[in-house]
């Protein structure tokens, strides 16, 4: 199969932007684990290299211009904003009681992005498809 995805800037943009979702939460999870004990470093582990797996085959599959990859990074774009604001709303499980909020809205502007543009990118491959 010819690999579609690169065919418009939209699907760049998207791919580009699940690129840097993944960046974004494996440089948490190191500051995580480098900063709380054992107990968290479980739980953080447990809660978010399962993202970053999803999201590598993610972006494999954008990649090779499956639609449904979109379609799931949108999803898990949502996801991430949904655990960010969850977060901040419950000090306790954050690492030093919280992220600033310079670190803060960067990340859910990413994930919010990230969702739009992945959504946008699924909507235009699945006109593709349809045409």
């Amino acid at each position: 199969m010819q690999d579609t995805t690169h065919t418009s800037t939209l699907t760049r943009v998207a791919l580009a932007m699940l690129e840097l979702f993944v960046v974004a939460f494996v440089a948490a999870l190191v500051i995580t684990l480098a900063t709380v004990s054992a107990g968290v470093q479980f739980i953080a582990a447990a809660a978010v290299v399962p993202i970053i797996f999803v999201s590598l085959i993610l972006v494999y599959y954008c990649r090779k211009g499956r639609a449904w990859g979109f379609a799931v990074g949108s999803i898990l774009g949502v996801l991430g904003v949904a655990l960010r604001v969850v977060v901040n709303t419950q000090p306790s499980l954050e690492v030093g009681g919280g992220l600033p909020l310079s670190v803060t809205v960067p990340y859910i502007a990413l994930g919010a992005l990230m969702s739009l543009t992945n959504f946008m990118a699924y909507m235009e491959r699945k006109a593709g498809a349809a045409s």
